[in-house]
């Protein structure tokens, strides 16, 4: 098998529809969240949204994803979808709630241009594709493509810490990869 053949088998099925995400291997950290995508760090008030910066879906921040794809960053359950497939919200077993939210205002796109690989109640483990889309009809149709990663239910927790450190910055915003350490929930309050 040639080098084309092999690109060729990396992104298209036999059939010639563009392939399913293949899983992501990374080494999955204790209380730990990973990036979901591929993409340059902003925090949650950097985001161009009154409930996402003011955090009142949660405690996190925001990557500004270079691909389409966004892999699970933990190992849990999917324990919610939207019929629109532009966000996920998933539970670890220690009990911490995240929420997986793809652009601004694109719950307006209903549906185009998103594809949701997985089901509500599906047992994943950190790096399985989760959903896809299509970051240039959310562009074409007037929206941010920022990817959101917060724990909803932080107040059950003594903190969300952001540490996404990186050797690598892009316009002073560090760049992580999928699976790059992004936030650490401290141990439980209660």
């Amino acid at each position: 098998m040639g080098l084309l053949d092999r690109i060729k088998d990396t992104f298209f099925s036999a059939d010639g529809e563009l392939a399913r995400p293949r899983p992501a291997t990374f080494d999955v950290l204790p209380n730990t969240v990973h990036a979901p995508v591929t993409g340059m760090v902003v925090s949650l008030e950097e985001v161009n949204d009154e409930v996402i910066s003011g955090g009142l879906f949660g405690r996190g921040c925001g990557v500004m994803p270079v691909d389409g794809v966004v892999y699970a960053p933990v190992s849990g359950c999917v324990s919610v979808t939207a019929v629109t497939n532009h966000m996920i919200g998933m539970t670890m077993d220690v009990g911490v709630e995240l929420l997986i939210h793809v652009g601004l205002g694109t719950v307006d796109m209903d549906g185009r241009g998103f594809e949701r690989l997985v089901e509500e109640g599906q047992e994943v483990v950190a790096g399985t594709p989760l959903l896809v889309f299509d970051r240039e009809e959310i562009a074409e149709s007037g929206y941010d493509d920022v990817v959101t990663c917060v724990v909803t239910n932080y107040s059950d927790f003594d903190g969300v810490e952001g540490v996404y450190e990186s050797g690598t910055l892009i316009g002073g915003r560090p760049l992580v990869k999928v699976g790059d350490p992004l936030l650490v929930v401290r141990h439980a309050a209660r």
